[in-house]
């Protein structure tokens, strides 16, 4: 009998996983994370600028696509008020590995891009927050200080820029001035 009881445990066990979406969801969202974590900041750019708010289906490419699964994440726990350090814990260790790195700039570049729509920057900002009371963990609070001084450089840093070549720019999109 004791076979028997081992052999069905692991059914179970992946029965159990299947019926879990949400454990899928939080592969996929890893996944995402770490696609837009890790790509060049200028393909990412360029990905942002061609997605539009109008547009609701995925672009070509698994950095367009990987953008929208973001959006509509943060956008459906928004709606549910869920917490979001999912999203944004990836973004605060990311922002302390790259901190010396030229490479560095995708948290920020992701950041301002989702603090476009009202509610997400709302929903993203208290989460933001609110990660350093609820985190007791060095490593969070330094990456966190990290993240938010890089923000506030980084919107420095685009304010001074945001004329070049008789265009303005603003997060990759260009408008003709």
């Amino acid at each position: 009998m004791d076979l028997n009881q081992t052999e069905q445990e692991p059914q179970q066990l992946l029965w159990r996983s299947n019926s879990q979406p949400e454990s899928m969801v939080t592969v996929t969202l890893g996944r995402v994370m770490n696609t837009l974590l890790t790509a060049r900041p200028k393909k990412l750019h360029d990905s942002i600028s061609r997605l539009s708010p109008d547009d609701k289906t995925a672009s070509l490419g698994s950095l367009d696509e990987s953008l929208w699964f973001l959006y509509k994440y943060v956008r459906d726990a928004a709606e549910r008020e869920e917490i979001l350090d999912e999203v944004l814990v990836p973004m605060i260790e990311h922002s302390l590995k790259s901190k010396e790195s030229k490479h560095g700039g995708q948290a920020m570049i992701i950041l301002n891009w989702l603090f476009k729509d009202e509610l997400l920057f709302q929903v993203l900002a208290t989460n933001l927050a609110n990660i350093i009371v609820r985190k007791d963990d060095r490593y969070i609070t330094l990456g966190w200080c990290t993240l938010v001084r890089a923000l506030l450089e980084y919107d420095t840093l685009t304010d001074q820029h945001l004329v070049t070549d008789g265009q303005i720019f603003t997060l990759g999109i260009s408008v003709n001035s």
